[in-house]
């Protein structure tokens, strides 16, 4: 466990930063940025559009048969787009432009982009949903994400680890950034049906 101080009424305060700051050292920067860009390029992780926040994976899911909020499901090895922020940008963004209202619109318009490519494609090769997992559960939720915990194993606290490693390396704040909130900051799965990306984000009905 570490600590930092900070100042209160003239007086010093010891705040410790426990499990919710969990990350790897500093001294593993180095090999963090080089496992994901190895993992980006495995992924074949592409931008929705030019200069996007948000990057595009075509994979499979993974987890058990889920039925979704928005009103979709998702069975075990269906067509699913996984996405992920670029974290280069999104850090070069945050620090110039301000995060998350700007952020937000973005993001925003990247589903817009994600959406016409869907709606483009037919039917029967279209994804059956959009998402993945996030520590930014917040945005993903205002963005019409169903956000969703997600069970404690081994493979999930190692991901949540991860992350958060991530999330300090490309924060504009560092490490500080972990302690705003409160209890352990966990990844939430986060999910989208093609047919509520097509409602919310698709071209308006001619």
């Amino acid at each position: 466990m570490s600590s930092r101080s900070i100042c209160r009424h003239d007086r010093t305060v010891k705040v410790s930063v426990t499990r919710r700051a969990s990350v790897a050292p500093r001294a593993l920067d180095p090999l963090l940025g080089l496992v994901e860009g190895i993992d980006r390029r495995r992924r074949r992780i592409r931008p929705a559009r030019a200069g996007a926040l948000i990057g595009v994976e075509r994979t499979q899911y993974r987890g058990p048969a889920l039925d979704l909020p928005d009103g979709g499901r998702l069975d075990p090895g269906a067509a699913v787009w996984a996405l992920h922020f670029d974290n280069a940008r999104l850090r070069r963004f945050a620090a110039e432009n301000g995060w998350p209202t700007r952020g937000y619109a973005t993001a925003a318009d990247d589903l817009r982009a994600v959406a016409a490519r869907v709606e483009r494609m037919p039917a029967d090769e279209r994804p059956t949903a959009i998402g993945g997992i996030t520590l930014l559960a917040p945005l993903t939720r205002r963005l019409g994400f169903s956000v969703l915990p997600r069970p404690r194993t081994p493979r999930t606290r190692l991901e949540d680890w991860y992350l958060r490693s991530l999330l300090a390396r490309w924060s504009p704040a560092g490490r500080d950034r972990l302690a705003r909130g409160h209890g352990e900051l966990r990844a939430a799965a986060a999910w989208m049906s093609t047919d509520a990306l097509l409602r919310r984000y698709g071209p308006p009905p001619e």
